[in-house]
């Protein structure tokens, strides 16, 4: 159980980090869009540090717990107990996050002779969290960025679980860092199957037109990475040593 608990904890956390530093961008002006990203990045290499011996790693994403179960690094089983369990941390991290921050966020507003007499409501912090395509680009763009650098991420993920375990929670991190920051202004750059959900969940699964395509962009990148990390490493090289289950 020890496994699972880590990865709730480690998901909602990292839910709790990244949502908080967006809004703080987007509604304090707090800091500039990289910062955010530095945010997810540093979050996400702390929290495999701290939970990832504790979890095959730390992978608090559904998509990277997809490309481990296609490995063989942890079994369909355990794939299913972790989805449950991110799942659940990021919608108890993006619960927490919101509903704590909106009154902080109304008081500023009330004390704020400038400001517009209307409060922030939690729907319009969640729409802030969905998945979007930017008016400049089309939905099937959008969708395929989402596949793509969810592919990039589970891929560089399971290959440092692999080959450098010790620097792995460092690698994945800053290149979650690299990806957020290309992806955010496109597509809100959530490449996490949870982070999509959680806030979906709140205001129904169909307020979206897209959620379900880049949902299933996701689980696509996260599948077609673990395949390739199957198919082409060398399993006959001793350096590749999957983390203990």
């Amino acid at each position: 159980m020890r496994k699972y608990f880590a990865e709730f904890f480690g998901t909602m956390l990292l839910v709790i980090f990244a949502t908080t530093a967006l809004i703080y961008v987007t509604t304090f002006q707090t800091g500039q869009l990289f910062d955010a990203m530095a945010i997810f990045g540093l979050s996400l290499a702390a929290l495999m540090f701290i939970f990832g011996p504790m979890a095959n790693g730390g992978h608090f994403n559904p998509a990277v717990s997809l490309g481990a179960a296609i490995n063989q690094d942890i079994s369909w089983k355990t794939f299913g107990a972790y989805f449950l369990a991110q799942f659940l941390g990021a919608f108890a991290g993006l619960t927490l996050a919101v509903y704590t921050l909106i009154p902080i966020i109304n008081a500023q507003q009330s004390g704020s002779s400038s400001s517009s007499t209307s409060s922030v409501k939690a729907s319009q912090l969640f729409s802030l969290l969905e998945p979007s395509a930017a008016s400049a680009i089309s939905v099937w763009l959008a969708v395929a960025i989402e596949l793509f650098f969810t592919f990039v991420l589970v891929f560089i993920t399971l290959v440092a679980l692999k080959k450098h375990i010790k620097q792995s929670a460092a690698i994945t991190g800053i290149s979650f860092t690299l990806i957020s920051f290309v992806t955010y202004p496109l597509t809100n750059g959530l490449v996490n199957p949870a982070r999509v959900l959680a806030p979906a969940l709140y205001k129904g699964l169909a307020s979206s037109a897209h959620l379900w395509y880049f949902l299933i962009a996701e689980i696509l990148g996260g599948l077609l990475a673990g395949l390739v990390v199957k198919y082409f490493m060398n399993e006959d090289d001793p350096a590749v040593k999957s983390v203990a289950e």
